[in-house]
């Protein structure tokens, strides 16, 4: 009897650990594969192997360039089969959507991933699975998921660094950013660690993680526990954007297009604004128009107007507004998966923030936008322009502000009158201004309307624009 008695639960400590073996070896499984071996899973309709090949191709890791395209594709398949990586993939796509329409899907998506019925994302985190421990890093930095979870980069960093220790490489990049305090501070419990989190973006970048090279380049330009140096910042935005890191890309048109490491080359700057195009990155429709205004300048800008191509961080505390009121604890626990069994386990309440804010995504639009180019003299245009082409041309400097007051409702109505008289370029500007609420209210049907307009009446760049805004919106 008593033998009877210890086989119970002996029987069921073999099951526990079996389950926790099933989820710890998914993500260490996939991340010691090929790409060639998990691109045969996720054909095979394996719904893990699709969520990881997504998140693949949104990093550009295992050596392959960046597809946000393709990296999509792979999410919705492992989303459509109700996979927790998929659904997280999804959220995490939206942040890479430059124009804004998906931004709302951020937190739904995430929640659906933390808030899987069975715990199956938590589980796995807690068994060791690093690409969980990942995702749940990534879901605990954002404050899209609020009010049913608060953020909390204490919790994040924990699970980062564990991710990283695992050989996971974009879990590198976030914890080492956070070492360095470019997402953080002590306020947040983080102590700084500027060397160590170079050390950890240095592995990274040898291991061909583009966004390690980009966020190298970031210190080597700002002198950020480096020597600044623009050369050796170029290098490192050059290695990421020729594998498709789209605000790599826009930031090597700025280098080339202010002279920032060496000549001017507005050929080369228009080539990488129109390749972070082909990435569905609707910033690099305001770039290309800035580099056509620098070629009919002639190409040159005064050195004191040149803008600095790499954006600057925003502090992690000044700024931010104080967090909403905490969520009753009846509406957060309803909603809340099993907690038992997790390593280093979940923030211990999702009620009261212990820190004085959220922490900044690395992924918000004013941490990784480019700027916009400085006035570029020019010389004065008619107060009373008569013509189509002079209209445009007095609505581009009231747009950019060059030779002109900065005024987005009179280049609007400037572009819409020389538009409407039949000019093709202003009809792209009108496109470029809707998409990006500048002059008017965010309107996407609006500027697709208008770059199909300017593409009928033969403007190649506009056609290009409508096929891009085409495949975003769904039309």
């Amino acid at each position: 009897m008593r033998m009877g008695i210890f086989k119970v639960p002996f029987y069921f400590l073999c099951i526990f650990a079996l389950n926790q073996a099933h989820y710890a070896s998914e993500g260490t499984r996939w991340l010691n594969l090929s790409l060639k071996d998990v691109q045969a899973a996720a054909e095979a309709r394996d719904s893990y192997a699709q969520g990881f090949l997504s998140l693949v191709y949104a990093h550009g890791d295992k050596g392959t360039d960046v597809s946000i395209s393709k990296a999509s594709r792979w999410a919705a398949l492992s989303s459509q089969a109700n996979h927790w990586l998929g659904h997280f993939a999804l959220g995490f796509l939206a942040r890479f959507r430059a124009d804004g329409l998906e931004q709302q899907d951020i937190g739904r998506y995430y929640l659906k991933a933390f808030q899987d019925r069975d715990g199956r994302m938590i589980k796995a985190a807690a068994s060791g699975d690093p690409v969980a421990s990942y995702a749940l890093a990534e879901i605990f930095t954002s404050d899209e998921v609020r009010p049913s979870l608060v953020p909390d980069l204490e919790f994040a960093a924990e699970h980062y660094s564990i991710a990283s220790r695992a050989g996971y490489g974009p879990a590198s990049v976030e914890f080492a950013l956070i070492k360095a305090h470019l997402v953080g501070n002590e306020e947040f419990g983080i102590k700084k660690d500027l060397s160590g989190g170079i050390s950890l973006l240095r592995e990274a970048a040898k291991g061909n993680m583009p966004s390690a090279n980009h966020y190298l380049g970031r210190f080597y330009y700002q002198g950020i526990g480096v020597q600044a140096d623009p050369k050796m910042a170029l290098v490192h935005y050059q290695a990421a954007a020729d594998r498709g890191h789209a605000i790599s890309q826009l930031t090597v048109a700025d280098f080339h297009a202010y002279g920032e490491a060496g000549p001017v080359k507005i050929d080369l700057a228009l080539r990488y604004a129109r390749l972070a195009m082909d990435q569905m990155e609707t910033q690099a429709l305001e770039k290309i128009a800035a580099y056509e205004q620098l070629l009919a300048g002639g190409g040159t800008i005064p050195p004191d107007q040149v803008p600095s191509p790499v954006p600057q961080v925003p502090s992690p505390v000044d700024g931010i507004p104080p967090p909403p009121p905490p969520p009753s604890p009846s509406r957060t626990n309803s909603s809340l998966p099993p907690q038992a069994n997790l390593s280093p386990g979940l923030p211990s309440s999702y009620g009261p923030q212990k820190t004085p804010g959220p922490p900044p995504s690395v992924y918000s639009p004013l941490a990784n936008t480019p700027p916009v180019p400085p006035a570029l003299p020019a010389s004065a245009s008619p107060s009373s322009p008569a013509s189509p082409e002079q209209k445009r041309e007095l609505a581009k400097k009231h747009y950019f502000g060059r030779a002109a007051v900065l005024d987005y409702e009179k280049s609007m109505r400037l572009f819409t009158e020389s538009a409407n008289a039949g000019d093709a370029e202003s009809a792209r500007y009108l496109g470029i201004m809707y998409l990006r609420g500048k002059g008017a209210l965010k309107d996407n049907n609006k500027a697709f309307q208008w770059f199909t307009l300017a593409s009928d009446r033969g403007d190649a760049l506009a056609k290009k624009n409508a096929e891009m805004l085409q495949s975003l919106i769904g039309n």
